[in-house]
């Protein structure tokens, strides 16, 4: 026969068990769901820095011939070399499926001899290459991927 001390240490040993069950569920449950969602706010955070930085090197009214700064050095020829103020402006994010679509605007001041549609192509290109070159980012055909999911990214420019 079993000493009730015996009975404890077995019940102790279940119940245990059990309460790691529980917990292990609820990690296997939650986890993916957060990764998932750190994952996108981690994609929209980088994205709103590397305009940030388009805007930061436009601004600058200076060409340097290294990627992904090239990709805007049109514009600031077309600007003649003067500072117009680029900012970020507004952005906005939305998540359908298996699709994450980054909604970015720029605001700049003066003029500039690009319309605006060729503006915002520059700093898309500029916004996907440097997405490409420091993140894990991947491009099959014309679309981007972000951990497992279609990434969009428009770019609207506005002049003051």
């Amino acid at each position: 026969m079993l000493s009730s001390a015996t009975r404890r240490k077995g019940q102790v040993a279940i119940e245990v068990l059990f309460m790691t069950a529980i917990i292990l569920t609820g990690i296997v449950i939650l986890v993916p769901s957060y990764l998932d969602e750190n994952r996108s706010s981690t994609l929209i955070t980088y994205v709103k820095s590397s305009a940030s930085s388009a805007c930061s090197y436009l601004n600058s009214g200076v060409t340097a011939d290294s990627q992904p700064y090239s990709i805007l050095n049109p514009v600031i020829e077309k600007s003649n070399y003067t500072s117009r103020n680029f900012m970020v402006s507004s952005i906005s994010s939305s998540e359908s499926g298996d699709t994450i679509t980054i909604n970015i605007q720029v605001r700049y001041s003066g003029k500039v001899d690009l319309d605006n549609d060729n503006i915002a192509k520059a700093i898309q290109d500029f916004l996907v290459r440097d997405l490409l070159d420091h993140t894990n980012a991947r491009m099959e055909g014309k679309t981007i991927y972000y951990g497992g999911k279609k990434v969009l990214i428009n770019v609207n420019v506005v002049g003051a």
